[in-house]
């Protein structure tokens, strides 16, 4: 773990995030094993992000949860949806895009594989 807190410092202070020690479920034979987590607690430092992965996309998966947390910034945070009549519907759409990401993702699209090198 502490041979990557220097990094993982300079990783939190460039997204203006939260740096903490997590927890993960895998379990080794020692038990649970540990993580750094660089947790965005503000709209500066998800700005920040947003235009670092829109310019340095990912390959894996993690491109398409991307995407869809990139969806839900752009209805929470840039259009505001979240606030006025319609927050039940704003609700609605943000818990269906959650429950398509990670492990509950049944769907995956690799069309942007296509066009990787050309951004």
């Amino acid at each position: 773990m502490e041979k990557y807190k220097t990094i993982m410092n300079t990783l939190s202070k460039f997204l203006k995030s939260k740096l903490e020690i997590h927890n993960i479920s895998k379990f080794d034979r020692l038990g649970k094993q540990k993580a750094w987590r660089a947790r965005i607690v503000n709209k500066k430092g998800a700005a920040i992000l947003v235009n670092y992965f829109d310019h340095f996309p990912l390959f894996s998966s993690k491109y398409l949860n991307y995407q869809d947390w990139r969806k839900v910034y752009d209805i929470l945070i840039v259009k505001k949806e979240h606030i006025g009549k319609n927050k039940l519907d704003t609700y609605n759409v943000v818990k269906s895009i959650k429950d398509g990401m990670n492990k509950k993702c049944f769907l995956f699209n690799w069309d942007h594989l296509n066009n990787f090198y050309k951004l």
